[in-house]
């Protein structure tokens, strides 16, 4: 017997959507790590620099300056808080009501007035009439939903004729070779953390995962999951460790998560009725690549500066065709025009 067929058989997980299952539960998505958001902005941070190009990548893409978009599933306020200073309006939609009160506790700290988070329970049709948006961005939250397919359905009825859609989405073909079984453990408090365990499913396009809140602290239990107390080991997590810790497991849940792939999600878009469907490369990536090649002598010092040098070079790079399939760490994104 395997580790999730003894969770399975011993524990009886609660079926849970992602929202239950992770967004509910955190303070920040991004643990409190998101420039303009929660840092000041670091020229000499390279993941300063991908956020920027993240940024234009999403506002080019779906249309330009001036445009109402929507931002699906905005975890703690991104991109819409750093689009909306160069669009019309942005609203966001959430299926989690912690995300939105934090969103929206961002909007005010930040002073962005031309932005707005509604709730939206997953699985259910927005709260939108037909066709009221330019563009719509979504950042690796249409897996998210109990139905990835009749969410992009719902996206294009969103969209005003000729409405642009922008979708980074995490194929888990970039876990393959290794890393299909895996986990992670988070604190909670000083005395209990927890245990998520994932088991990806590449060829069928699921990720089937396991939380378990442990009661034991982080530094306890990493002692228990590794060979040398810092790195966790899938060889650790065993059906006998899982036995010992029984008396210790407070909680059980279970999620099922749909990753279509890139393959896929073309082909779904097409079929809704997406005229145009492309896969491109990444604003982000791209910023990543530059930061790289300059020198940091020559590196812009503001962020004025490095929109300035990214905001004509992101406009070119996200017309440029990428291969569905592509190593990991190069971005694909996709853009869809209805």
């Amino acid at each position: 017997m395997d580790v999730f067929s003894w969770i399975a058989k011993n524990l009886h997980p609660k079926p849970c959507t992602s929202t239950e299952f992770f967004y509910e539960d955190v303070a920040s998505q991004s643990g409190f790590g998101l420039p303009v958001i929660y840092q000041p902005f670091d020229a000499n941070d390279r993941g300063h620099w991908r956020d920027r190009g993240a940024m234009l990548d999403f506002l080019y893409s779906t249309g330009g300056e001036g445009q109402t978009l929507l931002d699906f599933g905005p975890g703690d306020g991104w991109p819409s808080l750093i689009v909306a200073p160069s669009a019309h309006e942005v609203v966001g939609v959430d299926g989690s009501r912690r995300r939105i009160d934090v969103c929206t506790e961002n909007a005010r700290r930040l002073g962005v007035r031309n932005v707005r988070f509604l709730y939206a329970q997953p699985g259910t049709s927005l709260p939108f009439l037909d066709e009221v948006f330019d563009g719509a961005m979504a950042a690796s939250s249409v897996e998210q939903t109990p139905d990835p397919q009749a969410t992009l359905r719902e996206l294009h009825r969103i969209l005003r004729r000729g409405g642009r859609l922008r979708i980074f989405y995490e194929s888990l073909s970039a876990y393959r070779d290794g890393r299909e079984r895996e986990f992670e453990l988070d604190e909670i408090t000083l005395h209990t953390c927890w245990l998520t365990i994932y088991d990806r499913h590449i060829e069928k396009e699921y990720a089937a995962i396991v939380r378990l809140k442990l009661a034991l602290s982080r530094p306890d239990a990493l002692a228990k999951l590794s060979d040398d107390g810092r790195t966790l080991a899938w060889g650790k997590l065993t059906v006998d460790l899982l036995e010992e810790l029984r008396s210790r497991i407070l909680e059980a849940k279970a999620c099922r998560l749909t990753h279509p792939s890139g393959g896929t999600l073309t082909a779904w878009l097409r079929e809704i009725g997406f005229r145009q469907v492309e896969s491109t490369h990444s604003g982000a990536w791209f910023a990543g690549q530059l930061f790289d090649e300059l020198p940091a002598a020559v590196r812009p010092r503001t962020i004025q500066e490095v929109d300035d040098l990214l905001r004509p070079l992101v406009k070119v790079v996200i017309q440029m065709p990428a291969p569905i399939h592509t190593p990991f760490g190069a971005d694909p994104m996709i853009t869809a025009v209805k």
